[in-house]
Order: structure tokens, then C-alpha cells, then sequence
């Protein structure tokens, strides 16, 4: 598969836009929110945060070697802790 030399500055550079472009989203979302009874906060964004990181993660970069052991037997996918 014959990759474009700068493609990795352009996925770079797709994800820095896409995210400060969400969060400007998110900030007009909250700003502008028409239910003063119930105001939307940033913990509602959770989901959301969590989806717009895998779509930049995993599936941005679909078909790369991933880091890590060579020769790993499992890929642990436990989160840490939180402190």
C-alpha cells in the first residue's frame, strides 16, 4: 500500500482540527443551550468525547503497526485507576 510521504502530518494535522473545532462546537452548544431550567455542562459531552477520541484514534490510523510488545500474547484494554 503506497503511502503519501506527508500523511501522517495530514492525519496530524486532520485531528488537531477536528478536535478544536468539536470543542468549539461544544462550547457554542453550551453557550447557546435554550433550556436554562436544565443547562447543559461538560460532563454531558462524555459520550461524545469518548467517540470523537476513537474515531481519531483507532480508525484514523487503521493499518499501522501498533506499539507495544512484538511479542505480546494479549492487548490489555483495562483503563487505569483513577488516583
Amino acid at each position: 500500500m503506497d503511502t503519501h510521504p506527508n500523511e501522517t502530518q495530514a492525519r496530524e494535522h486532520y485531528a488537531e482540527e477536528m478536535v478544536r473545532r468539536y470543542r468549539e462546537l461544544r462550547r457554542w452548544a453550551v453557550e447557546n443551550w435554550p433550556n436554562t431550567k436544565q443547562p447543559l455542562v461538560q460532563s454531558d459531552f462524555v459520550a461524545s468525547d469518548r467517540e470523537l477520541l476513537l474515531l481519531l484514534g483507532a480508525r484514523l490510523h487503521a493499518g499501522e503497526p501498533q506499539a507495544g510488545p512484538a511479542n505480546a500474547q494479549y492487548e490489555d484494554v483495562t483503563p487505569m485507576p483513577w488516583p
